[in-house]
């Protein structure tokens, strides 16, 4: 029976899938490479187990048309309104000198213009997957080479739908210009009904699917959408794929879209791994090992051709060249559309011969090599820039201001959200600081407003001299680049050894090794996350708020060791017997118009009514312990009370309450 052969070539993908992938979860290696491996394996030209392939294609094509649809729901004009800039100049640079050079190169091979443009195609795209990976595993999502990154690879998906409506023209289909500017025309309709539908239809539609509140009718309307919509652009003769991006589009600006995302994803991933695993049957291991000098020629060309061109963006948004050449190295893989473009281009009729073999061996040792120059990269550019005393990335400023002399202050590096946070207490408090950053506008702008920032790399001496590092007091590292903290660390250690480090990284993890390179105090941010949510459960539950504080303080005072060594018992600690038991103190200021305003300590009956008593009452500067019974209490003193949990809540209620009109 052929269902069930197909099942059992469909238990053999999986099984075999499932040991591969994580035989190389051990090693770093993407899951993308592993499937592409197995379909190596199991294909006609490995061990030929799999024997009805073309059912196996046919739900990989399913696979394809979900996979576009999830990148429509990804990119919607909002997003890519937001990223203009990284995503319109850098990525159309990117991907326009790629192919340009690429098509040069493989003109001179195959001496046809149309196959090289394609090979331009097909090189041009890097790995959302695997970058993206990548880059989570590193926490570098949010660092300026991470954002640069995004943007490139957004531009780089896009690019992937006008290029499947180019294919075919290429291929000699279509009736030449005539043909594209048909496809153009209909190309240009659906988009603009596409941009209707998602304006006054599909909010409508998914409004009052939603308000049954039946999730399966839910995900029976989405796959509708996604499933229909690219049924109907390939019958108005355009791509499969292109009708499913569209219809990720009309669902991406909806306040649905992430629903969607969380229900079609496991579909997705399950029909993605089939496709990988066909591209791999389609890989001929003989052809590769006998022309093997031509395939790690393939490979090296494309790194030295993609590396360089993705470094570009970062050099013209006046990035430093360390992080210029890290994002090289991370787009210099093949992509996942790539195999898409070339599954299409051969449908379409475009035949490389045997360069079709080399490209497919190549992007998948490109993809495989990918984890490791991501890993590489921060090591390979500091090397690359060992023994340059100056270049762009270490002027200081870009407005020529230059700063008086400066001693015993505070060098912040990296001025986000946290960074301007400090300098704005700094300011108020009158301690000096300089500021150091590696975004040019944000630099700009910020000498604009008076401050003292200066652009440059951290983690150079030259930098670091500038700003005085070696006359500071305090070094606060709060960018979002643990291998960048590391080496600020490092050199700053190096540099001063009695400065004081503090270091604000994401993870717990971080803690040892900046800890060990010098860092005298870390914070993750995960972890002052957790604090928070403990003190709020603490308050909730009436504990008084110097009992909080103390809790918190053991925590940090023992260099989170707690969440480095937590014991698997019950911890004994003084919060339990406190709780109800002991007595504790709190603060409560009083308000305008309430209760205890103009009223003595005597008046005001606290330990009569609640059973706490006041400690003491401070007003503005001064304190008076132990008031007298006459003490008048006024609006904005802030009274010491003392009890136990239940009477600190009862008398900080009363000292609340607002006065009867």
């Amino acid at each position: 029976m052929p269902e069930i052969e197909f099942l059992r070539d469909l238990i053999l993908i999986f099984a075999w899938s499932a040991l591969v992938v994580f035989a190389f979860d051990k090693l770093k290696i993407p899951a993308i490479v592993g499937f592409l491996v197995s379909g190596v394996a199991l294909g006609p030209h490995g061990l030929s187990m799999v024997r009805d392939i073309g059912a196996v294609e046919l739900l990989a094509e399913i696979g394809v048309v979900l996979l576009l649809f999830t990148v429509g729901l990804e990119f919607s004009l909002t997003k890519i309104y937001e990223m203009r800039s990284k995503v319109l100049i850098g990525g159309a640079v990117q991907v326009a000198l790629t192919i340009a050079i690429t098509a040069l190169a493989a003109w001179g091979v195959t001496g046809d213009g149309n196959k090289a443009v394609f090979i331009g195609f097909l090189v041009a795209l890097s790995s959302t997957a695997v970058v993206l990976k990548g880059l989570m595993d590193k926490a570098e999502i949010n660092t300026m080479q991470g954002q640069l990154i995004i943007g490139v690879l957004i531009f780089q998906d896009l690019c992937a739908v006008p290029m499947m409506l180019f294919i075919p023209f290429l291929a000699g289909q279509g009736g030449a210009e005539t043909g594209l500017v048909a496809l153009g025309l209909k190309a240009a309709l659906l988009i603009v009904l596409v941009l209707a539908a998602t304006r006054w239809v599909v909010p409508t539609v998914l409004r009052h699917v939603v308000d049954t509140r039946n999730r399966e009718l839910f995900i029976m309307v989405v796959m509708l959408m996604c499933l229909g919509t690219a049924y109907l652009t390939f019958e108005a003769g355009l791509s499969l794929a292109l009708g499913a991006f569209l219809a990720g589009m009309m669902i991406s600006d909806s306040e649905y879209s992430h629903q969607v995302v969380a229900e079609i994803l496991p579909f997705r991933d399950i029909l993605n791994s089939l496709f990988f695993v066909s591209i791999g049957m389609l890989l001929d291991l003989r052809y590769a090992f006998d022309h093997l000098p031509s395939v790690l020629a393939v490979t090296i060309g494309i790194i030295l051709i993609k590396a360089p061109i993705a470094a570009l963006p970062a050099l013209m948004f006046r990035y430093p060249l360390r992080l210029a050449i890290i994002s090289g190295l991370s787009l210099s893989q093949i992509g996942e559309f790539s195999f898409v473009l070339a599954r299409f281009g051969q449908k379409s009729g475009m035949d490389l011969g045997g360069l079709y073999q080399s490209f497919l061996a190549a992007a998948i040792i490109t993809m495989a090599a990918t984890p490791f120059l991501m890993g590489g990269a921060p090591r390979f550019a500091s090397m690359a820039l060992k023994g340059i005393p100056r270049r762009r990335e270490d002027r200081t400023t870009g407005s020529g201001v230059m700063y008086g002399p400066i001693r015993d202050h505070v060098v912040v590096v990296g001025y986000g959200l946290n960074g301007q946070h400090l300098s704005k207490v700094l300011k108020a408090t009158g301690i000096p600081y300089n500021i150091l950053d590696m975004n040019p506008s944000v630099v700009r702008e910020y000498v604009k407003r008076g401050e003292p920032i200066h652009y440059g790399d951290g983690s150079r001496e030259h930098v670091l001299d500038h700003v005085s590092i070696r006359k500071a007091r305090l070094l606060v590292v709060a960018t979002s680049d643990p291998a960048m903290e590391r080496r600020i660390v490092s050199v700053a250690r190096r540099m001063s050894p009695k400065l004081h480090i503090i270091v604000r990284t994401r993870y717990v993890r971080e803690i040892e090794p900046l800890s060990a390179l010098g860092a005298n105090e870390v914070i993750p941010e995960e972890f002052e996350t957790s604090i928070e949510i403990f003190s709020h459960v603490l308050q909730v539950y009436s504990v008084p708020y110097n009992v909080i504080m103390e809790e918190i303080n053991n925590i940090r005072s023992a260099e989170y060791r707690v969440l480095r060594h937590m014991p698997t018992g019950r911890m004994e600690s003084p919060l339990a017997s406190l709780i109800g038991h002991k007595l504790g103190m709190q603060t409560v200021e009083v308000p305008e118009g309430g209760v205890a305003h103009g009223k003595t300590i005597a008046g005001l009956n606290l330990r009569a009514k609640t059973g706490a008593s006041v400690l003491a009452v401070q007003r503005h500067s001064d304190l008076t312990a132990n008031p007298a019974p006459e003490h008048e209490v006024r609006a904005k003193d802030i009274l010491y009370i003392v009890g136990d949990a239940a009477q600190l809540k009862s008398a900080a209620d009363l000292i609340r309450t607002k006065q009867e009109q």
